[in-house]
């Protein structure tokens, strides 16, 4: 019998779906923004549809309505491989303590996960309607997030609404959530708010202003200017996109001569902005 990729795939269904849980339950992306299931044989390109606001007429003399004019553009996303490709001896295989197969596959799921998460939050720098509201040297505060919050909503985007931050610049607002300041002219001292208790037992920030702050070490850096800063977003789902075609999948091929499988993991995902005006990016100071 041949060793041939077909032949071997066959030992390893398993894999495929350990690989597929852990890069799904890594990726945070694929929650915060509208996903495209892509049909196969359908091209590498997707076209997604993009209708306009409308008004509607307020009529008081039983006048006939006249037709409104829509708008409609279209944003297009690229898929492109993740691929995650190992190869594992027999010797390693059948000397190692624990199931060399399913710690590979979860090790594999979760790097195209962190692949997949780092392709879409890199596609904050395209949210270009609004005026960046940080800079390089600008701090992450509340402040930033509530004014996010506030242009979407005045630009009748519905939520919700996530931040997406890096953990460096969210050490800035914890910190500043945190602080405990004496009263003026008292010994005492004023208790950090909710949040900032919050802050203190659990790490997370949690909600401000109705936005959801989540952090990843996947948002894109930013050395403009020689600082060490990163671009950072407030969105609604409808900002951005990911287009994916199926799930993972796993090509193996044993070779005799290294006495050795080599495995591909591949996911075909891409990423694109679909509307800017509904997101807001915010560049912010990294360095601790």
């Amino acid at each position: 019998m041949a060793n041939t990729a077909a032949w071997n795939d066959e030992f390893y269904a398993n894999f495929v779906a350990d690989a597929e849980f852990a890069a799904y339950e890594q990726s945070v992306s694929r929650s915060l923004m509208k996903l495209f299931p892509v049909p196969m044989n359908s091209g590498k390109v997707v076209q997604v549809p993009i209708w306009g606001q409308g008004s509607a007429q307020q009529i008081t003399n039983e006048a006939a309505a006249s037709a409104r004019d829509t708008t409609s553009t279209s944003a297009s996303i690229t898929l492109i491989e993740h691929v995650y490709y190992s190869q594992v001896t027999d010797m390693l295989r059948d000397s190692a303590y624990g199931d060399v197969m399913s710690q590979l596959a979860e090790v594999s799921g979760r790097a195209i996960g962190e692949s997949i998460d780092s392709l879409a939050f890199s596609k904050f720098a395209n949210l270009t309607t609004y005026s960046d509201l940080g800079s390089t040297s600008t701090e992450l505060t509340t402040d930033l997030i509530l004014k996010g919050a506030a242009t979407l909503r005045t630009a009748k985007v519905t939520g919700p609404y996530f931040a997406v931050v890096h953990p460096n610049a969210a050490y800035y607002m914890k910190k500043t959530l945190t602080q405990v300041l004496p009263y003026s002219g008292a010994t005492g001292i004023v208790n950090p708010s909710a949040l900032g208790n919050q802050v203190l037992i659990n790490g997370i920030i949690g909600q401000v202003g109705g936005v959801t702050i989540v952090e990843s070490p996947l948002v894109a850096a930013d050395t403009t200017g020689g600082a060490t800063a990163y671009t950072c977003a407030v969105f609604a789902p409808t900002a951005l996109g990911i287009a994916e075609r199926g799930g993972l999948s796993m090509t193996s091929l044993y070779l005799p001569a290294s006495r050795a499988t080599d495995m591909s993991v591949v996911a075909n995902v891409g990423a694109g902005v679909l509307q800017s005006a509904h997101g807001v990016k915010i560049t912010v100071e990294g360095t601790i």
